[in-house]
């Protein structure tokens, strides 16, 4: 997946997660719909000052637009999933998120156990 096309699933999976439409977005950040479209496609990557105009109205820091992890250039599903994953816990309180880690580790503690046997 190029990075183009992981930075707009980025922006298009954390508008989501706020609830915003595209419309919203582009007034928040001062560009327009189509741009905004265009970015979460994969067509454009967003300058560095939109970049910052992004992470003020999703409330997050510029460099997680980018922070795809080593898998993502070989594993374009999985790259997808951490991604989703990682915006999914934002709206998690740090209890919440205490439990999930915990139910995270137990299905990984289990899936490492089964298949040694």
């Amino acid at each position: 997946m190029s990075l183009k096309r992981r930075v707009g699933h980025r922006i298009k999976l954390a508008r989501q997660r706020r609830g915003l439409s595209q419309e919203d977005l582009a007034e928040r950040i001062d560009r327009s719909v189509a741009a905004v479209s265009n970015m979460e496609r994969g067509r454009t990557l967003p300058s560095f000052m939109t970049l910052e105009r992004l992470a003020r109205a999703f409330d997050m820091p510029v460099r997680e637009f980018f922070d795809f992890g080593p898998e993502a250039d070989d594993n374009p599903k999985r790259s997808r999933l951490v991604t989703e994953l990682v915006e999914a816990t934002r709206l998690l309180s740090d209890t919440d998120l205490e439990l999930a880690l915990d139910q995270m580790q137990a299905i990984a503690r289990s899936r490492h156990r089964g298949r040694r046997r």
